[in-house]
């Protein structure tokens, strides 16, 4: 059976989840960390942690694979898969391909505290003579999990973060966070004509087994059903259940 775990602190990383569904046929468990959520403003050692044990957890359900559908987790893929034995994909590691295969020479960088001060963004682009301007974006986060995108507290945020990207007049802005995409139009409002883009994970030269027909999908949370029914009822047309599950 081909089963792959899909692991974010909450409900952005069905951004990711939603190109992986168009794209193969695989069966996928969505885990939702809400429990501690977010996680861009915790230590490292917490959030390793926690993706530790939620990578366990999918080993223990059949999981072959683990995509870190969350740009604050994915700077310990390669510590998660010598840990667990399984093909552990990331989100920063394709992104910034796609990013140096634009021909860009300047990114603003928009990501979680945590993601920045790692720095794995600025290596890779860095890599391929790409500059790189960050911006600490980890209050929009709430927001989305809150579903309070249009509230004018959350335009202030944005527009207070933000107003000085046009300055960096950057070729690409990242969204280096799977959380932002649900705030796209909000925050290309400060893009001007740089080119926005946003995570993903490519799975097509995997060598995980066989896919299936039936393509089913099993959401898990970590914290409240209801809440993450909530945050997720943009996606799927709200028909999307999630279920409480202890880790």
């Amino acid at each position: 059976m081909g089963l792959i775990g899909v692991i974010d602190s909450g409900v952005g990383g069905l951004t990711v989840l939603q190109k992986l569904l168009q794209q193969n046929s695989h069966n996928f468990i969505y885990i939702a960390d809400h429990a501690f959520c977010p996680y861009g403003n915790k230590p490292n050692e917490i959030i390793f942690d926690r993706a530790s044990k939620l990578t366990q957890f999918l080993k223990s359900q059949g999981a072959q694979a683990v995509v870190l559908a969350c740009n604050t987790i994915s700077v310990y893929a390669q510590r998660l898969q010598q840990q667990s034995g399984l093909y552990v994909y990331d989100v920063i590691t394709p992104t910034c391909k796609r990013i140096a295969e634009s021909g860009a020479q300047t990114v603003a960088l928009l990501a979680t505290k945590s993601t920045i001060a790692n720095g794995v963004y600025q290596k890779n682009l860095s890599a391929f003579g790409i500059q790189t301007v960050a911006f600490d974006c980890s209050a929009f986060v709430p927001f989305v999990e809150q579903r309070t995108t249009t509230s004018l507290t959350c335009q202030k945020t944005i527009a207070d973060t933000l107003r000085r990207l046009p300055q960096t007049q950057a070729d690409v802005v990242v969204l280096g966070c799977t959380h932002f995409p649900l705030l796209k139009k909000q925050i290309a409002y400060y893009c001007g004509a740089s080119k926005i883009v946003q995570c993903s994970c490519d799975l097509s030269h995997s060598t995980l087994k066989a896919p299936n027909a039936d393509k089913t999908v099993l959401y898990l949370t970590t914290g409240n059903a209801d809440f993450a029914d909530n945050a997720a009822s943009w996606f799927k047309d709200g028909q999307v259940r999630f279920r409480h599950v202890d880790i």
